[in-house]
């Protein structure tokens, strides 16, 4: 885990932006948190599983070990945050979606952490110019990280958040680290994937999915 400060930044895009989930760019403070330095493992998480009982995800061939793992759904990854409280005595969960955003822009206001332009083996997604392009995910830690130490913000394998679905960021409060409410069939999903083309990579990009859905 990582220890982010408390801070403020601009959530979502600017209002020349055609997105219109991501808009209106509204400003938002947060106290301080720590933020995982890696996506959760299969080693990780597979360990939990074995421990409750619970069945392996796939890993669809492509490696356990140190890669990401995939083919969980929100409710296996809150359970998983649970079981992580009670085995260490501290608090777990899943991010929310306004942390997640934080952590990933790491202080810049760019469409990538990096800049303005995908670049080259910056990532893991369609065309970012890895080795793992559109192919698999790419081992944790196989890029660089962002000003806050935290890596894989950006394409490899999408992330689940706590918040439920908000069509658009009307309304969205000032302060807090979690906007309450909205439509709870639906959650917030964020990153983009190894799969992922760099217009849909920006770190502001909001999808969502059934808490079924692996």
């Amino acid at each position: 885990l990582i220890q982010l400060p408390e801070g403020s930044f601009l959530m979502g895009s600017k209002g020349s932006s055609p997105y219109q989930e991501e808009r209106p760019q509204h400003k938002v403070s947060l106290q301080g948190f720590a933020m995982g330095k890696y996506e959760v493992t299969f080693d990780e998480y597979d360990r939990f599983a074995s421990s409750t009982g619970r069945e392996l995800p796939k890993d669809n061939g492509w490696g356990r070990g140190n890669h990401p793992v995939i083919n969980v759904s929100y409710d296996d990854a809150l359970e998983y945050t649970k079981w992580l409280t009670e085995q260490t005595g501290h608090q777990y969960q899943l991010p929310t979606e306004r942390e997640w955003e934080y952590a990933a822009v790491a202080g810049t206001d760019t469409t990538f952490w990096w800049g303005q332009e995908v670049g080259q083996n910056k990532a893991n997604c369609a065309n970012c110019g890895s080795q793992w392009d559109g192919k698999q995910p790419a081992p944790v830690g196989s890029f660089g990280a962002n000003a806050f130490g935290l890596h894989d913000t950006i394409g490899n394998v999408m992330e689940w958040t706590m918040t439920c679905l908000h069509p658009s960021y009307q309304g969205s409060p000032a302060t807090g680290q979690n906007w309450g409410g909205g439509t709870c069939s639906k959650r917030m999903v964020r990153s983009g994937s190894f799969q992922t083309y760099d217009k849909d990579l920006r770190t502001t990009k909001r999808n969502n999915y059934s808490p079924k859905t692996r």
